[in-house]
């Protein structure tokens, strides 16, 4: 990836014309050739052209025509020496038309994505334009997610990270700090770990390095002195370590693989503060892994390095007899190496190597101390492996990242609505929803979001839900813990309801008979219940019947009044009119009810409006209003006097 600035375009485009020319056949002459005329055309449209370079990084890579072309034409100083005439009818440039010429040749040869990869790179860097510089890990993780979910073209994001590196070796023209803090800061948290996540090393500690220098200058030169050596010489020095130890693993008749992983300067930075140690407690500045075939020869390889070199016992660690949790397994040992330095090895098997890199102990989950696998991170795992075969699919993300008005990143499912926004973001939110603005335009509640939008929720000033919303049919809400929201609104609307239902219905029956409060309480245990509020929430709810609760009042009050206060039934001549209850009051008919159960006139009687009547509670039918002298009446308040009571029309 290391093209230095000074390179001429012209040599660039050369080399990226002998890739082309290295593919075996792949790429057809016409094609090639158009390739290198874009190329040319790019690195003469403008002084600082950045394209060919990254051309040229990612056919280092092995990146695949379409990539290698849509990121000639990516290039910001090809769109800014305009291509086409210009509304003034002006004609297009040499470099315009010869863009056009190899554009035509590719599309005519199968390379059509090349317009869908340059729409993706578009909305990344229209995305990037805005980053807020989030204070949490979460949203700096949600804008990681939303540039590997939002490019859709895996190709696309590897586009973007070469163009991040170029601006990355060029910031240090920048005049202005603030640009200069906010571009390394946006690369450091959000480039730098999608580059790791695919696999990308050398992109990745170059990001890393070069973002650090710029945001901790002082740091930076202070562990680069502290290392003393340059970068060259320290990987020079572990080649030098790797030959001596691989003809060692040789003379032992163990075959393996032995590499080096020389740390940089951010990644020695990251573990000082991680083990809070100086620089002199690290042991792992120089770092080797060896990868043989069995575990079996991974004791053997570890046998020969201890032999080989001087080993540092406390710094040790078996985690293949004692597997890390999340599986991860590895030898790792650190040793006194030649002149005396310090060099960290690893030693695994190839399948353990696979496991660490691709499975549940990833090495970038290991690194970032996570421990857990969640859908995306299998996506992206997956989407990493098959990039690693040169196979391309999109990522197939579970999840979309759409932006408030002030710039934070909200997590939603896929197909969520902006409702769905709404109550993610707070459930009173949600509640008081009537609409919203998506990228500024009036939307329907049922709108689905899409990555990268920018949605304004419009409220009413009081909560007012629909029961609708809560049914995953009618299309308002993809979430299921949204519905639930809507469910737990509507079944505590319900139940403050309802209580307000029983309270009415219990007051009225407390003033009709004049309960104080020792009366209160013997109906409740009469009925059952524990507190006036389950009395109130069980009438409500209709779980406790009103005839029940007079029967239960009138049995706690209205018979031992009924003894003390009237003569016996029998002794009164027939027709004679009742009397009224003592301690009771009359109840007021309204809207032909009482206590919401039904009011008739007795056909005995006929008792008139405005006329003084009593009402007799019947078993199925309601309430019977009778005149006080009415026999009938007479006859009944004999046998049931607990339920005679005194009513009043309405005025």
């Amino acid at each position: 990836m290391q093209h230095p600035l000074d390179i001429s375009s012209d040599h660039l485009c050369q080399r990226l014309q002998q890739v082309l020319d290295g593919m075996g056949g792949v790429v057809a002459p016409d094609v090639a050739l158009a390739v290198e005329r874009l190329c040319l055309s790019v690195a003469r449209a403008s002084e600082g052209a950045a394209g060919p370079r990254v051309a040229v990084a990612l056919a280092d890579i092995q990146a695949d025509l379409p990539t290698l072309v849509a990121a000639l034409l990516a290039d910001p100083a090809l769109g800014k020496s305009g291509s086409g005439e210009s509304g003034s009818g002006e004609p297009r440039s040499p470099e315009s038309e010869t863009a056009s010429f190899a554009s035509a040749v590719l599309d005519r040869n199968g390379c059509r994505d090349v317009q869908r990869l340059l729409e993706a790179i578009e909305r990344l860097r229209g995305w990037e334009a805005g980053y807020p510089e989030p204070r949490t890990e979460q949203q700096r993780e949600h804008w990681r997610r939303l540039l590997l979910a939002g490019a859709r073209d895996a190709r696309a994001v590897l586009i973007d990270l070469a163009y991040r590196l170029e601006g990355m070796r060029a910031l240090g023209d920048e005049p202005d700090e603030a640009r200069r803090r906010r571009f390394a800061g946006m690369t450091l948290a959000v480039h730098a770990p999608i580059a790791h996540r695919l696999g990308l090393g050398q992109i990745k500690w170059e990001l890393e390095d070069l973002a650090f220098r710029h945001l901790e200058p002082n740091t930076y030169v202070e562990i680069a002195r502290l290392l003393d050596e340059r970068r060259t010489s320290r990987e020079s020095y572990l080649a030098h370590v790797e030959q001596k130890l691989n003809h060692a693993l040789i003379q032992a008749g163990i075959r393996a693989e032995v590499y080096g992983r020389p740390k940089h300067i951010y990644s020695i930075w990251g573990k000082m503060r991680r083990k809070q140690v100086s620089f002199e407690g690290l042991f792992d500045v120089r770092a080797l892994r060896v990868q043989v075939d069995s575990v079996t020869d991974c004791y053997g390889a570890l046998s020969v390095v201890h032999e080989l070199f001087r080993p540092i016992p406390s710094e040790y660690d078996d985690y293949i007899a004692r597997p890390k949790p999340n599986g991860y397994q590895s030898l790792h040992t650190a040793v006194h190496a030649d002149e005396d330095k310090v060099v960290e090895i690893q030693i695994r098997t190839e399948r353990m190597h696979a496991f660490a890199e691709f499975g549940v102990a990833a090495h970038w989950r290991y690194k970032a101390g996570g421990g857990s696998a969640n859908p995306f991170d299998m996506q992206v795992e997956s989407l990493r492996r098959d990039l690693s075969r040169g196979d391309i699919r999109p990522l197939d993300a579970p999840m979309v990242y759409a932006f408030t008005p002030d710039g934070e990143l909200v997590e939603l499912p896929v197909g969520a609505t902006v409702l769905d926004f709404a109550y993610r973001i707070h459930t009173h939110l949600g509640h008081r929803c009537r609409g919203a603005k998506v990228n500024g335009q009036i939307a329907p509640l049922k709108t689905e979001v899409a990555n990268g939008d920018t949605v304004e929720v419009l409220t009413n000033r009081e909560p007012a839900p629909s029961r609708e919303w809560a049914h995953a049919k009618s299309g308002f809400l993809r979430s299921a813990s949204s519905r639930g929201k809507v469910r737990n609104w509507f079944a505590q609307f319900d139940r403050e309801d309802a209580r307000e239902r029983g309270r009415l219905i219990c007051e009225r029956l407390y003033r009709r008979f004049s309960m104080d409060a020792a009366a209160r309480r013997r109906l409740l245990e009469a009925l059952g219940v524990n507190s006036e509020d389950q009395l109130f929430l069980a009438v409500g709810h209709h779980r406790i019947a009103a005839e029940t609760l007079q029967a239960a009042a009138r049995g706690q009050l209205g018979a031992a009044a009924d003894r003390s206060a009237r003569p016996p039934r029998e002794a009164s001549p027939e027709g004679e009119p009742l009397p009224e209850p003592p301690g009771g009051r009359s109840l007021v008919i309204e809207n032909q009810s009482i206590d919401g159960l039904k009011v008739t006139r007795a056909k005995c009687c006929q008792p008139q409006p405005g006329e003084r009547v009593m009402a007799f509670l019947s078993r199925s039918q309601g309430y019977k209003l009778h005149r006080p002298d009415c026999r009938n009446l007479a006859h009944l308040a004999r046998q049931h006097p607990e339920r005679v009571l005194p009513v009043e029309w309405p005025d």
